[in-house]
């Protein structure tokens, strides 16, 4: 017995050999990851059957009476002879990986071929071999299913059913008590040889499929720190600043030796100089095409060692299905370009296509919000020109001195006004010189109705505020709040304060005669049907404009009460 152990150990190793080969194939990685199909499945079937096969030629001949009669390569068997095999390594582990239609399929053809082999149990071996297949198919669909493709339980389970097989042979053949004789020499060394082999075999594949997890793991990785450094950029859009500190980061942070950015054809960005006048045909195959470009041998200066050797991909860059960019990896020797360089490179030019097309989306929606922002401003105040107008022509005779001086105040009103159009933020001080404009028109068409104070710390003269939103305040102080029918000085005060170290306090405070609590509700809300207190559009406006331009980081309250006056506050970032 331990003769045979020792030779079927030598066969074993063999088994094993190839098994370890087999992890290198491609479709080794599809059958662990995910279902086979068809193609998948009969390439399956056909490797784990020539295990079987190369066991059943490698197998230890022995006789009824438990002699070894040969060692050697054993194509044809006599009519009285038996083998001790490691055919069962390739059925079982095919079927635990593979599911039943691999164990099954794998047992039909080596043990199939044992049958052909002849020998006096050889129709018995053959019904154990399809036992054992398809046990070990039935098991490796449950454990996969439960996550358990594990070396050990695998090698209990191959342990199992190869006690089973053996069990099996002389319930089997005709000759029970002849093949009884023979499995209490051969079954311990078939089942203890079998079942390390297995043991192994489950081994290696773990091993393999372990060694994928962290490459996977760590492509994940580099992936998501890559996206992380570039989002910002590639928000941008795509030009010279944005795709050279791309490419210095990916360069950094993979295995390539250089990186290249173009937009179109344009080179924006190399991290080895500038490319080589041959490749730009590659580029504009991949723009035109849109699939990606692989090149495994050119001759390049950045590689003069290595010339003719070097090799690059080349990836589009999409927005919206359509290609305005390429990114090329260069690599020193075509050995170095591996599938998982590949895949990496393949899935940051995908990354990179899905920021672009973020940051083309969000400027389309930045022009949107500065189209409606501008048609906001519009709307501030549509009357106001033609009452400063009149008031002026009145002064003309009786006042030419004011009348200049008010002509200056309307240029300047509405040279703000118009800058107001294009510019999304302006200094407060700018803003208070467009207020002061508009009160002192105002004050002129009703002299000493009102008078307007200011209080602010210098150190705030240069913060920036959206354009047109203290007029605006003032403007409805004074006809809303009815200023010039109090029967005293109507008093306006704008405070402007540091509130917090971020934030930026805006208000303005009236005597007025106060607003109802039933038209408080609304003002700043929406614009309501126009009476003669207004429709509240000016407020609506100025709020909108907060929300299009701080969303949440501004806030705007209005408290008022009747008799009283009003107090409008508002609230949005410090910037300078």
């Amino acid at each position: 017995m331990w003769d045979l152990l020792s030779q079927m150990l030598s066969r074993m190793t063999l088994i094993i050999t190839i098994a370890f080969l087999f992890t290198r194939l491609p479709i080794f990685r599809q059958m662990i990851y995910r279902d086979l199909n068809i193609k998948g499945s009969f390439v399956m079937i056909m490797l784990f059957g020539l295990f079987g096969v190369i066991g059943n030629y490698t197998a230890i001949v022995v006789n009824p009476d438990a002699h070894v009669i040969s060692n050697l390569w054993n194509p044809e068997l006599q009519m009285d002879n038996a083998i001790a095999d490691t055919r069962n390594i390739g059925i079982i582990i095919g079927g635990l990986v593979g599911g039943p239609i691999v164990g099954l399929g794998s047992a039909l053809i080596a043990g199939g071929h044992r049958l052909f082999m002849g020998g006096f149990i050889s129709n018995a071996s053959f019904i154990a071999s399809l036992v054992g297949g398809g046990l070990a198919g039935l098991f490796g669909r449950k454990l996969r299913g439960i996550g358990l493709i594990r070396p050990l339980p695998m090698f209990l389970i191959g342990l199992l059913i190869l006690i089973i097989q053996i069990l099996l042979i002389p319930l089997i053949t005709t000759q029970h008590m002849t093949a009884f004789h023979l499995i209490s020499y051969t079954g311990i060394p078939i089942i203890v040889i079998n079942s390390i082999g297995i043991w192994i075999c489950a081994m290696i594949f773990y091993s393999v499929i372990q060694a994928e997890e962290r490459t996977r793991a760590n492509q994940t990785a580099t992936a998501l720190s890559i996206a992380d450094r570039t989002l910002s950029l590639f928000r941008q859009g795509l030009n010279e600043s944005t795709a050279s500190k791309a490419a210095n980061v990916i360069q950094q942070l993979t295995n390539v030796d250089h990186v290249a950015i173009t937009r179109g054809i344009r080179e924006l960005a190399h991290t080895g100089g500038s490319s080589n006048p041959s490749e730009l045909k590659y580029r504009e195959q991949v723009i035109q095409t849109g699939k990606m470009k692989i090149v495994r041998s050119y001759t390049n200066a950045l590689y003069p060692r290595n010339a003719n050797k070097a090799a690059f991909i080349v990836l589009p860059l999409l927005v919206k299905d359509k290609t305005i960019g390429t990114l090329t990896f260069y690599f020193r020797h075509p050995f170095l370009m591996t599938s998982v360089e590949r895949e990496m490179a393949e899935g940051l030019s995908n990354l990179f296509s899905s920021q672009l097309e973020l940051g083309e989306v969000e400027r389309y929606n930045q022009l949107l919000q500065d189209a409606e922002i501008k048609a906001l401003h519009a709307q501030i105040h549509p009357h106001f020109l033609f009452n400063a107008l009149n008031t002026i022509v009145a002064l003309c005779r009786m006042d030419p001195m004011l009348a200049r001086k008010l002509l200056l105040h309307l240029s300047t009103f509405l040279r703000n006004n118009l800058t107001g159009l294009t510019d999304r933020l302006v200094r407060i001080e700018k803003e208070l010189e467009n207020v002061h404009a508009y009160f002192a028109l105002e004050e002129a068409r009703f002299p000493d109705k009102f008078e307007l104070s200011v209080e602010m710390d210098p150190n705030l003269s240069h913060a920036l505020i959206p354009p047109f939103i203290l007029q605006p305040l003032v403007e409805n102080a004074i006809t809303h709040g009815e200023l010039k029918n109090l029967g005293e000085i109507g008093k306006i005060h704008i405070n402007i304060k540091q509130r917090t170290e971020t934030k930026l306090q805006l208000t303005v405070i009236d005597n007025g005669i106060g607003v109802p609590p039933e038209r408080l509700v609304d003002l700043g809300q929406r614009v309501v049907n126009s009476t003669k207190n207004g429709s509240g559009s000016a407020l609506f406006n100025i709020k909108e404009r907060l929300t299009a331009l701080f969303s949440r980081d501004a806030t705007f309250n209005m408290e008022s009460k009747q008799g009283q006056g009003t107090t409008v506050s508002i609230t949005l970032p410090i910037q300078f």
